[in-house]
């Protein structure tokens, strides 16, 4: 693990191949999408800061795992599989050595919640093997997935798997509904909105989107509000920070600013920076599989 260290110094520059496909339109409610990564690292320093976000995920790792480490501490490999909840603040580096070889299932909001009855407030900040909490949900498909050799073959295993599952899912209710109106609006579908539009008490509305989503409603709109920031930003480079935050529904520039430095530790100009050199090194434009055409 030493060796991990002191190889993880400094970034460089290397491709990763990347691919997407959308799920099934049966399987949209509850699936985003799926991706894969293929890259060689086994020399090279590459270094992500780890900001706080809305992503909910399983990812496998059939070569070298990714590893973490904790603002101070040293890295750490990741499981061989992985559940992770949102992101409810930053201080993690994600790195990358050896030979990369990932699959990735992203869900809607409450999609895990409603496959697998997974508490998801118990996943906030964490990556959690999937041996740990959906062991006997999930063997069979690491089985396929690691026979498989291409992203499409993985792809049609998964949505067996996945259209299995959801024949045994809850049914979709208002929460689920709310959850994903607040993610397509980045955030402006908010608190007062929603007590406008469902009949949930706001104590029972903050219940349930601890138990199915992870975070309480307020947060989870600051997140999609600060993601669509930066999607704007990266969108448009030469947009102004005071722009930028009228556009995205910020009082103002000083108040992104706080969000900046609330969920990433950076400011806003130190961040897009990072998100920057981290696009340029590692994250060209994804390869977008025939599955991903085909559906849309």
């Amino acid at each position: 693990m030493a060796d991990w260290q002191e190889q993880f110094e400094r970034p460089a520059p290397r491709s990763v191949q990347l691919k997407q496909a959308l799920p099934h339109p049966r399987l949209r409610a509850i699936v985003s999408a799926y991706g894969e990564r293929r890259g060689h690292f086994y020399t090279l320093k590459v270094i992500r800061p780890l900001n706080a976000r809305t992503d909910q995920f399983m990812e496998f790792y059939f070569r070298d795992p990714y590893c973490v480490r904790q603002s101070g501490t040293r890295f750490d490999p990741t499981h061989a599989s992985v559940l992770v909840g949102v992101t409810s603040q930053p201080g993690k580096d994600l790195g990358i050595l050896g030979e990369l070889e990932t699959f990735t299932i992203r869900f809607k909001p409450t999609g895990l919640s409603c496959l697998f009855g997974v508490p998801m407030h118990e996943t906030v900040d964490q990556g959690i093997a999937l041996s740990d909490i959906l062991k006997r949900e999930t063997a069979a498909l690491e089985d396929d997935l690691r026979q498989s050799t291409t992203f499409e073959e993985r792809v049609v295993q998964t949505e067996i798997w996945l259209g299995a599952a959801l024949d045994q899912a809850r049914p979709l209710d208002a929460i689920d509904h709310v959850a994903g109106l607040m993610a397509r609006s980045a955030g402006r579908f908010g608190v007062s909105e929603m007590s406008d539009y469902d009949s949930l008490s706001s104590r029972q509305l903050q219940r349930r989107f601890l138990q199915d989503v992870g975070v309480t409603p307020k947060f989870y709109a600051r997140l999609h509000r600060f993601e669509a920031a930066v999607k704007q930003r990266t969108k448009y480079p030469d947009m102004t920070w005071a722009a930028l935050a009228a556009a995205c529904g910020y009082a103002d520039e000083a108040h992104l600013s706080r969000e900046a430095r609330a969920l990433t530790g950076l400011t806003p100009n130190a961040f897009a920076a990072e998100m920057h050199g981290v696009a340029k090194a590692i994250l060209p434009t994804p390869v977008m599989s025939d599955l991903f055409k085909s559906r849309a």
